[in-house]
C-alpha cells in the first residue's frame, strides 16, 4: 500500500468517525486497502468501513445509525422502514431486531436482499426526513413495528409512541382500526396498542409488562408515588405495584443501567449518589412492610425466570381475555388501607 493511499484510508476513515457513520469509498483501489488492514478495519456491510475499535465500541442502535447515515447519500431512492426507522426516531428497539438495516425499495424496483441489508416492498412513497435521513413516515414506522415484533417488542414501541405526545392509546388503537383496517397484521398492532402506558420510562419496563400479560398476571400500576412512611412529606416512586386483594403490598423493581446513566432520570446526581438514594429509599419503603421484588432486563426476556418471581412474590393472577381497548385516565392521590397500615399513594393511569 502506498503512502499516498494509507495516508487517504486514514483520512476518509478519521472524518467518517467524526461524522457518526461508515466509510464508503469510491475507488476499488481504497476499498481493497480497507480490506487488507482488516485487523484494524471493520467492513460491517459490503463496501462501509470504519475503525474497528471505533465501531466494536457503539451499542447497536448506533450501528445501525452510522450505517444509515452511509448508506443514505449512496441510494437516494431508498426509505429507511421497520426497526431501522424507528431507531432513527428515537424508539427503543430490541437490539436483537438490529443485525441489519431495514429498506424499503421504490415503486417498481427490485427489491432483492443482501448481508446486512433487507429490502421491504411499501406500496406507498412516502417520505419523512429525520435528521436528514429519509424514513418511512413515523406513524407508519410503528405500525410495521407493531405488525411485525413479538408483543413484548410491539409494546416497547407503542409506549414510546405516546411519549410523543402526538397520541393516546386509545388514539392509537383508533388510528390502527381505521388506517390498517384489513391489513397483514393489524390485529397483532392492536394487540400491542391497547396495552400501551406511557408512563414506561424504558423498553425493559414494556417488555417486563408485556411478559407479564402473556404469563397471565395482573397488570401493575405503573411509576406509583408512595410517601415516605419514615419522613412524610416526601415521596418515592416505584416502577411497578401490586396491592393485592388479601392487603398484600408488592413492589416491583426493573433493575438496570439506565437508572445510572440516563440523565433524566438521574436528576443531576452522580451514579454512586443515585445508588445511594436508591439503598435509602428502599430502607425507608421496608416500613411498610411490602414484598419488594427486583429483577432484570434479562429476567424479563424470558417468561420462565420472570414466571418464577412473579410467582414466588405472590403477583396475583388477571383477566385471561384480553383487552379490546385502552382504559379510560385515572389520576388520584388517595390512602389506602392494607395489611400492614396504611399507604398513601399517587397513582395516575396515562393509558388513553
Amino acid at each position: 500500500m502506498g503512502m499516498s493511499t494509507y495516508n487517504r484510508v486514514i483520512e476518509l476513515l478519521d472524518e467518517a468517525q467524526r461524522e457518526g457513520r461508515c466509510c464508503s469509498p469510491d475507488s476499488r483501489s481504497l476499498r481493497d486497502a480497507m480490506r487488507y488492514r482488516s485487523a484494524d478495519i471493520a467492513e460491517p456491510v459490503k463496501g462501509l468501513f470504519l475503525w474497528r475499535e471505533a465501531w466494536e465500541r457503539l451499542e447497536p442502535p448506533e450501528k445501525t445509525l452510522h450505517l444509515m447515515r452511509a448508506l443514505a447519500p449512496l441510494h437516494p431512492t431508498w426509505r429507511f422502514c421497520g426497526a431501522s426507522a424507528a431507531v432513527a426516531y428515537g424508539l427503543p428497539v430490541t437490539w436483537d431486531l438490529l443485525s441489519s438495516v431495514h429498506v424499503a425499495a421504490p415503486s417498481g424496483a427490485s427489491y432483492r436482499s443482501c448481508p446486512g441489508i433487507v429490502r421491504h416492498h411499501i406500496a406507498d412513497d412516502a417520505v419523512q426526513v429525520h435528521d436528514d435521513l429519509p424514513l418511512v413516515p413515523f406513524w407508519r414506522t410503528v405500525f410495521d413495528c407493531l405488525a411485525t415484533f413479538e408483543l413484548p417488542d410491539a409494546l416497547a414501541i407503542a409506549d414510546a409512541s405516546l411519549q410523543t405526545g402526538r397520541t393516546t392509546a386509545s388514539g392509537l388503537v383508533s388510528f390502527l382500526e381505521e388506517e390498517y383496517r384489513g391489513r397483514r397484521g393489524v390485529r397483532r398492532a392492536i394487540r400491542a396498542a391497547v396495552l400501551a402506558d406511557a408512563r414506561a420510562e424504558s423498553g425493559g419496563e414494556s417488555i417486563a409488562r408485556a411478559t407479564m400479560r402473556e404469563l397471565g398476571f395482573a397488570m401493575p400500576e405503573l411509576q406509583v408515588w408512595i410517601e415516605d412512611p419514615v419522613e412524610p412529606g416526601k415521596w418515592f416512586r416505584v416502577d411497578f405495584l401490586w396491592l393485592t386483594a388479601d392487603g398484600r403490598l408488592i413492589i416491583g423493581e426493573l433493575d438496570g443501567r439506565q437508572k445510572t446513566q440516563r440523565p433524566e432520570l438521574m436528576g443531576g446526581r452522580s451514579a454512586l449518589r443515585v445508588m445511594q438514594d436508591e439503598r435509602l429509599r428502599e430502607s425507608h419503603l421496608t416500613a411498610l412492610h411490602p414484598a419488594i421484588m427486583h429483577f432484570s432486563y434479562d429476567d424479563a426476556r424470558d417468561p420462565a425466570r420472570l414466571g418464577a418471581l412473579l410467582e414466588r412474590f405472590g403477583v396475583p393472577r388477571g383477566s385471561d381475555s384480553w383487552p379490546t381497548v385502552a382504559p379510560e385516565v385515572v389520576t388520584r392521590s388517595s390512602r389506602l388501607d392494607y395489611a400492614s397500615g396504611q399507604l398513601r399513594i399517587i397513582r395516575a393511569r396515562a393509558h388513553v
